[in-house]
């Protein structure tokens, strides 16, 4: 058996070698005349024909003098051990000014090449600039595709995660990737919030990096011009520019119960109560372009703006790239309020966009429009990259070559391709979530260049707290660490509490007690402990003051509070509870924290703490009570303190036979015969209700309810059982409880950590990538939320996997340039 096994592994690598054989060179063209630049080879023949190594737009601060370079070629160049590095030094005559600018290729390995562009000025305070890289095919590509679609015709890629490709003649995928926005200075915002944070998200008048990944259009295919570019540093003004308006239907279709009246441009509708019900129609706003919507309102309820893809009759999803969520923007009965906002519509498969203006909250009441417009847009560009005197920039990009398989395989391979270039180590899934972290951190605006991480697109623009707290201090990164920690520190109140939210563009006032500031202060520790960053003590007294004073105000160490301090925080408590598990936990870690920070604390008090978190354990039914109100719900979450109290202070506060006997009643869900262990399920409900009979579990229904009214209104029905947090399967809670459960001896943690990762690429095939959470309970994959695509915190694995032995922070490459001296 031993040889039938040695001898199928050797099989495997040959074959293995066979499909991977792809090599990946480049070579010196050009002379000391004309310049130098590098052409990208397959073996020996030219694959990507580019002429120069790429276009740079300059401008000095005032926008007065300009100047572009284009197809840069080098004066000189020198062999490195893994390729080249090409360097010219130039006088720009229109600035008087020297530029200093260097490319250099890496072989990072046969399959995978690494751009990076270094430059550097010291004659000006500061230039303005914009920069693109144009990868030009060697032949006529089968077609592109990009990380969404595997034929993707052409024009502006802006989607998920951005990378595309084409396809050779000998069915190879030639890939491009690029380096994070924070280290290539681009955000990939497109939205913001309205004043006051009410009425959904409205899009920007002004679009940073709109163009950052295109390729060919249709039209330049055509006529025989095929590429694929990134572009740095280019900005929309869509109030500057030409632009040119949509036709407006003369008469609405009217969808739901309703009366509508049209006089000229005003309309008039009118509501009983109901359901959702207004006016739509085809809007002619069309794929790869940028429009506005702008009309004036009033009423006495609140107005809805919806988008949807249309397609062959039929109404698909929701629009991402600008207006969203738009259920509630306010309006007042007697005076007209002014809307306005951008769309980029990117490409879709679609045929047009379906617009829907009306009521979606079921209120009876009436609203008016008038002057109703849709603007399609040439917009006003602009460069708004900063190089400042003295300072070097690098923007990094990568090619990759593989078979083309499909698109499956073409998502994965963006990923880990990411993940290796930029020199991380691990298993494919690793590789998989650290390039997804990465793809949903960027700057944080035009004029703000520090490092912004958000959830994932569907959150965008806003930074939470909770998720970037688990998503940044999974990385020994301590430029993104330090950073983001001290914009969290710039939230604090004057009583101590660290915001919630960060939102560019618009205000946030939302601080509140949950377990932000707890998480501040753990992640202050970690900064000071990884990075030996001096913390600033009145912040930290003030936040550790703020916990005692808000979660335990008569110091018995029980914690009472309005807010759930787990992830699960759909229920506001009023007056402030006791009754959560996972509360009392964060609590105790809180004063562990302030106690590991050297600030003045009993340790009578923090055992007391510890105390009552075990308390919350019901020795009947044998498992933590998530809310002691509703002692048959059961939930991952509640281990998630004992993880950071393991973790971060190397000590437990519960009992081996209170995890075990926890976790054994958790059930796996989502039984795959290919799966890793196929003899359990994959995936388990972040927090379900146990049962007696033979099932052992329900979903929660309008008769057991924690959540209040918006639990009876949104799974009182039953229609949404096993998602969200009606049972839904979110990966960072669930592996850390496991990892527990491996601490406290749990037999199946290490079998049921295989198969929950493997759930997340392979459990649905079209989206095999990091997600918000997989539902427990669905019949097929339209099912699933589009909004839960890409979610960022779920790299936190890798510090789960860290804790449990199957990873070391070598492999991390911020922790080896740490450490490297």
């Amino acid at each position: 058996m031993r040889l039938e096994s040695l001898l199928l592994g050797f099989c495997l690598l040959i074959f293995s070698s066979i499909g991977y054989s792809q090599n990946l060179d480049f070579e010196i063209k050009g002379d000391r005349e004309t310049g130098y630049f590098v052409q990208i080879l397959d073996g020996t023949d030219e694959l990507i024909g580019n002429q120069g190594e790429f276009n740079l737009q300059l401008s000095n601060l005032d926008r007065s003098v300009s100047f572009k370079i284009e197809n840069w070629k080098a004066a000189s160049y020198e062999n490195t051990v893994k390729g080249f590095i090409l360097k010219k030094a130039q006088y720009l005559k229109d600035f008087d000014s020297n530029l200093y600018s260097e490319v250099e290729y890496e072989k990072v390995s046969p399959s995978l090449i690494k751009k990076t562009l270094r430059i550097s000025q010291n004659s000006i305070p500061n230039f303005y600039y914009s920069v693109d890289f144009t990868n030009i095919p060697a032949f006529t590509p089968q077609k592109y595709v990009s990380f969404e679609y595997g034929n993707f015709e052409g024009g502006m890629v802006h989607e998920l995660y951005p990378s595309a490709g084409f396809i050779t003649n000998e069915d190879e995928v030639v890939g491009f990737l690029t380096n994070p926005g924070y280290q290539n200075n681009f955000t990939r915002t497109t939205r913001r919030r309205f004043s006051g944070r009410g009425g959904g998200m409205v899009g920007m008048r002004i679009l940073p990096d709109a163009n950052l990944l295109s390729t060919a259009t249709p039209k330049e295919q055509d006529n025989g011009k095929h590429y694929i570019k990134y572009t740095y540093g280019e900005a929309l003004n869509l109030d500057h520019g030409e632009s040119s308006e949509l036709p407006i239907p003369d008469l609405f279709s009217k969808t739901g119960n309703l009366k509508l009246k049209q006089k000229d441009s005003l309309i008039e509708m009118t509501f009983p109560k109901g359901e959702k019900a207004g006016i739509e129609f085809l809007s002619g706003m069309k794929p790869q372009k940028i429009y506005s919507i702008s009309f004036s309102a009033k009423g006495d309820m609140p107005l809805a703006l919806k988008l949807y893809n249309y397609k062959n009759g039929v109404e698909g999803s929701e629009l991402e790239h600008g207006i969203k969520y738009i259920d509630g923007f306010p309006l007042e009965k007697d005076s007209w309020q002014e809307f306005k906002a951008s769309v980029m519509v990117p490409y879709t498969e679609a045929e047009d966009v379906k617009m829907f203006i009306g009521r979606t909250n079921g209120l009876s009441g009436s609203l008016n429009i008038k002057n109703l417009k849709i603007q399609e847009h040439e917009p006003y560009r602009f460069d708004y990259n900063r190089l400042p005197m003295g300072d070097t920039i690098e923007k990094v990009t990568y090619v990759f070559m593989r078979p083309w398989k499909d698109q499956k395989d073409f998502k994965v391979s963006s990923q880990v391709k990411l993940a290796e270039g930029m020199g991380f180590e691990g298993t494919e899934v690793e590789k998989m979530l650290y390039a997804n972290f990465q793809m949903m951190t960027w700057i944080t605006s035009i004029d703000d260049e520090k490092p912004f991480n958000v959830p994932n697109l569907n959150y965008s623009p806003d930074m939470y707290n909770r998720d970037s707290f688990w998503s940044v201090i999974s990385t020994y990164n301590k430029e993104l660490n330090v950073s983001i920690w001290n914009q969290w520190a710039a939230t604090q109140t004057p009583e101590g509490a660290i915001g919630t939210i960060i939102t560019p563009y618009m205000g946030s006032v939302e601080a509140k007690d949950n377990e932000a500031t707890i998480e501040w202060l753990v992640w202050g520790l970690l900064n000071k402990r990884r990075f030996g960053v001096e913390l600033p003590q009145e912040k930290i007294q003030l936040a550790a003051d703020y916990i005692l004073n808000e979660f335990d105000e008569n110091r018995d160490g029980k914690c009472a509070s309005h807010f759930s301090m787990s992830q699960v925080d759909v229920m506001e408590y009023h007056p402030k509870t006791e009754r959560m598990a996972a509360n009392q936990g964060m609590f105790a870690v809180a004063l562990k924290a302030i106690q590991a920070l050297g600030l003045e604390i009993e340790e009578d008090y923090v055992k007391k703490a510890e105390e009552e978190y075990r308390n919350f354990y019901d020795k009947d039914r044998k498992h933590l009570l998530f809310d002691s109100n509703y002692p048959d719900l059961i939930s991952v979450t509640d281990l998630v303190p004992e993880f950071l109290s393991l973790w971060v202070f190397e000590k437990p506060m519960l009992t081996n036979e209170m995890v075990q006997n926890h976790l054994d009643q958790i059930p796996a869900l989502n039984k795959v015969e290919n799966s890793v262990h196929p003899e359990i399920g994959t995936t388990a409900p972040i927090i379900v209700r146990l049962t007696n009979d033979e099932k052992g579990y329900t979903y929660m229904d309008e008769n057991y309810q924690p959540f209040g009214e918006f639990g009876s209104n949104n799974y009182g029905d039953n229609s949404r059982d096993g998602f969200y947090y009606n049972g839904g399967s979110w990966l960072r809670a669930e592996y850390t409880a496991y990892a527990v459960g491996y601490w406290h001896g749990w037999k199946p943690a290490k079998k049921r950590m295989e198969n929950r990762l493997w759930a997340e690429k392979n459990l649905n095939p079209n989206w095999p990538y990091s997600k918000e959470f997989i539902p427990t309970k669905w019949e097929s994959y339209d099912e699933w939320w589009p909004s839960t695509k890409g979610l960022s915190w779920n790299v936190f694995i890798l510090m789960a996997n860290e804790f449990v032995g199957n990873r070391k922070p070598e492999m991390d490459p911020d922790f080896r340039k740490e450490n490297k001296y």
